[in-house]
């Protein structure tokens, strides 16, 4: 039986895919998909069906669910369709996930009579990995569907492109890769998220954009607190110089009033509240959920403690590493 704590805590993790989605989908069909793009009817907003997937795919137990959207779009014909949008967020080989994406696509369309188009982002490290379909013959029938996929680690050979390209989702995509490329180097990893937080402000984004936007970088670059901490006060400069206090200000507001937004910790509740989040984040990160002891000894930790295990967890490779580590740490 699965940990509900557990799944909670990757379902957080995933929260930023989620909501950069739906913030900007159709600037995430021009960028990964343009073909598909050009033939929606951008003047009806798209409607997000999260609680139809959800029944959808509530008992399909094939491999494991982490970021998926579906949504209801109109084309330029006149017809309405049903897209489902499923974003993979992993670090490894999946074996049954073109399954699975099969089983979403019928199921989907068994319960809408609806024809269903199926994009998945492929978010992995193998670079070698790229699943497109699924099929299977028996006595004479053939069942089979072919999907569209965009494999993040292939725009790393159009960095240059990446910088030039004002659509939203090329933050999004090089703030992945610079996470897989800092996995060991906090210090790089603090440059990267800085040099991408300028662009934000560079690129002459409006308040809203850069705010989203940030909330994306800051969620998925995770840094070790005192590194954070500089990053804070630097951006809290750069925001005074520039007379533009957007996200200072949020955080701030953020504290006075004591949000929590339905985070595991809350976005801003202190150094330990950042640390022990961090943690968490980064563990699921590198090594899928954490059964419920693995999680409450981490949620025991001190703040030095946290913060060490952040630097740690830069160099390890495997969860034996981080169990073995947990166990040498007086409480």
């Amino acid at each position: 039986m699965s940990d509900p704590t557990a799944s909670t805590l990757t379902a957080d993790y995933d929260s930023p895919w989620k909501e950069i989605i739906e913030d900007f989908f159709p600037d995430f069909m021009a960028f990964f998909f343009p073909a598909a793009h050009v033939e929606i009817d951008w003047s009806q907003p798209p409607e997000f069906l999260d609680k139809e997937l959800q029944k959808i795919t509530a008992d399909a137990a094939i491999g494991r669910r982490t970021v998926d959207k579906l949504a209801k779009v109109w084309l330029k014909d006149g017809g309405e369709v049903w897209v489902l949008v499923h974003i993979e967020v992993q670090s490894g080989y999946e074996a049954e996930f073109a399954e699975r994406i099969y089983t979403y696509n019928y199921r989907s369309y068994d319960r809408y009579q609806r024809r269903v188009a199926t994009f998945v982002i492929l978010a992995d490290e193998n670079a070698n990995w790229h699943p497109r379909r699924f099929g299977y013959k028996l006595l004479g029938t053939t069942a089979i569907l072919r999907f569209k996929t965009a494999k993040l680690l292939d725009h790393a050979e159009h960095w240059s492109g990446l910088e030039q390209s004002l659509n939203p989702f090329a933050i999004v995509v090089m703030a992945h890769l610079k996470v897989l490329e800092t996995r060991r180097d906090a210090q790089l990893r603090l440059f990267w998220k800085w040099t991408l937080t300028r662009m934000l402000y560079e690129r002459g984004y409006d308040r809203a954009t850069i705010i989203d936007l940030y909330r994306f970088l800051d969620w998925v670059v995770l840094l070790p607190v005192e590194l954070q901490r500089k990053f804070r006060d630097d951006l809290a400069e750069y925001e005074e110089k520039r007379n533009m206090r957007y996200i200072t200000t949020i955080e701030r507001m953020g504290i006075e009033q004591g949000r929590v937004e339905g985070r595991v910790e809350g976005r801003v509740e202190g150094q330990q509240a950042y640390a022990l989040r961090t943690a968490l984040r980064f563990s699921i990160h590198r090594f899928g959920q954490l059964e419920l002891e693995l999680e409450q000894r981490i949620r025991t930790l001190t703040l030095e403690q946290l913060d060490t295990l952040i630097e740690a967890l830069f160099d390890f490779t495997s969860l034996k590493q981080l169990q073995e580590w947990l166990a040498k740490q007086k409480a």
